[in-house]
């Protein structure tokens, strides 16, 4: 059985795609009978609570007169499968509806399929008996403790201070649609009983702060319950804060995956107090200057306008902070890193911002499972979306781009044993600016030549296509041509690069400038080197 994580990608994965990003009733739906997968609540996949918990049918809605889900549960069938023939045919994880049922069945697959796809068609036409929530397959339970019990965080601001029983949330598919749909907003509720025992599957990260491994991501300033962002990350409202005032934007900003972690945030003289077990954490601060400061601009200039400290557990962590400065310029998304962060003695993580000149912003905190010594490894495809490699490596959706632009191609390429994370490529003049910690990194850059060669669409060959590439400044590729250097087009090349110092902005920079053609690549992977251990 996979993980929740995993199922949790997949199914991110298969909502942006083509298949069912124009087919909101299907989204609804599909994100309906996962999540109830998810909670370990199949008991609750059936064709009536579909029609009033996802579609809105009033508690009058007769099955034999109103045939709304049986037929899009036909169509999201079809949808899944063609799917899962074309351009999800080599994920690890596949998603299907057994025929005759609404409980979703998550298929690990040992291997890439074959070119008819794999077993769809049986998988889907056989019936499966579902798992009980008491199943070994099912997500264990959560279980509450004195000393760590499960607050529900509240969403006014005050730090939540009751440990009475926790009714059954409720959850928006508002999230899910912007994921889908970056102009348009479902807003679609389901709701279910009461319970005293707790949920037997991991809660949204924004109720559930503490628990072994847990990831915790909180959205400053916004009142929404929960959001499923563009790459499939769960983000909870803003909690455990104490002072300061919420502020929201409708700018754009730029290296933003999804603009939507940075429109709207907390400003002033504020603190964070964050209930977490004790563990090694690796904490993300995502920072984005909202004024488009410059010399037509009455606010004044750009860098030294805004100006604050940044304490976390009371030690002094970024000084004299210029957003401006560190992320390059206004409008743009900039992330700091911190390693090896513990909570203090009483079991919370703090976080205090000073103002120095202005008043501090924070747009959101991500809170993570840490790595003593170094940060999380770093694997990032070109995709719209995560993929799994055949490993069962998780490489998620491309992020911390600035210009080119993506493209997808059929996974049919040689040379690799994970041939997932070649079926896109970013071409162009473009950078990634990607954020880490202080130290020495390894950068293993992916590529292929999809578009030159004898057989493709740009015919060409040898010298069609070449291309610089520098990090930080310093030259790692000169006059590169993938064609050459693969031997052909469509075979897999990596080119692996130690000893990347990151920047004084903690960035490791790409920057792909083209010579002749455009520069491309498919996907990069960032793992720190081994240094000495510090603990903050």
């Amino acid at each position: 059985m996979p993980r929740v994580d995993e199922m949790r990608a997949e199914l991110a994965g298969v909502l942006s795609s083509r298949y069912l990003s124009r087919a909101p009733t299907l989204v609804t739906f599909l994100s309906y009978v996962c999540e109830k997968h998810f909670r370990g609540e199949t008991d609750q996949i059936k064709e009536y609570t579909i029609a009033l918990e996802a579609f809105g049918r009033p508690d009058t809605f007769e099955p034999k007169r109103d045939p709304i889900v049986r037929v899009d549960a036909n169509r999201l069938r079809l949808r899944l499968l063609k799917y899962y023939r074309n351009e999800g045919r080599n994920h690890a994880i596949k998603i299907w509806l057994p025929k005759g049922q609404y409980v979703p069945v998550f298929e690990l697959c040992d291997q890439a399929q074959g070119d008819n796809g794999g077993a769809p068609l049986a998988i889907a036409d056989r019936a499966v008996t579902p798992a009980s929530a008491s199943s070994p397959s099912q997500p264990a339970p959560v279980h509450e403790s004195p000393g760590h019990p499960r607050p529900i965080a509240p969403l006014n601001g005050n730090r939540p201070n009751s440990r009475r029983g926790i009714p059954a949330p409720v959850y928006s598919l508002a999230g899910l649609m912007v994921l889908i749909l970056s102009l348009s907003v479902l807003s679609v509720r389901w709701s279910g009983p009461p319970s005293s025992q707790a949920d037997p599957s991991p809660l949204p990260v924004s109720s559930v702060p503490g628990l072994p491994g847990e990831e915790v991501r909180i959205l400053c300033g916004n009142s929404a319950s929960r959001y499923i962002d563009q790459v499939g990350r769960i983000w909870g409202g803003d909690r455990f804060f104490a002072g300061g005032r919420p502020f929201s934007t409708t700018v754009p900003i730029s290296r933003a995956e999804d603009p939507a972690i940075w429109q709207t945030g907390r400003e002033g003289d504020f603190s964070y107090d964050i209930p977490l077990n004790p563990d090694i954490y690796e904490v993300r601060l995502y920072f984005a200057e909202p004024i488009l400061y410059g010399a037509d601009q009455t606010e004044g200039g750009g860098e030294t306008t805004r100006l604050f400290d940044l304490f976390v557990n009371g030690q002094p962590t970024l000084s004299i902070f210029d957003i401006i400065a560190d992320a390059g310029g206004a409008r743009t998304a900039d992330i700091k890193v911190l390693t090896d962060v513990t909570p203090s003695a009483d079991g919370a993580l703090h976080l205090r911002l000073k103002p120095r000149k202005s008043q501090p912003i924070l747009n959101a905190i991500e809170i993570l499972p840490g790595i003593p010594g170094r940060i999380r490894p770093i694997q990032i495809t070109t995709s719209s979306f995560p993929v799994y490699s055949t490993d069962r490596t998780l490489w998620g959706a491309d992020r911390y781009f600035a210009g080119g632009r993506r493209v997808s191609y059929s996974e049919r390429v040689t040379g690799s044993d994970s041939p997932q994370i070649y079926g896109s490529e970013r071409f162009g003049n473009f950078t990634y600016c990607i954020p880490v910690a202080p130290g020495s990194y390894t950068a293993r850059l992916h590529f292929r030549e999809a578009y030159f060669g004898r057989d493709n669409l740009g015919k060409g060959g040898p010298g069609s296509r070449i291309f610089d590439v520098y990090c930080n400044g310093v030259i790692l590729l000169k006059h590169f041509d993938v064609f050459v250097e693969a031997g052909g087009s469509d075979r897999a090349l990596m080119k692996e690069f130690h000893g990347l110092e990151a920047n004084a902005q903690g960035k490791l920079v790409f920057n792909f400038q083209p010579v002749t053609n455009y520069a491309l690549v498919n996907a990069v992977e960032i793992i720190q080197e081994p240094a000495e251990q510090t603990t903050r």
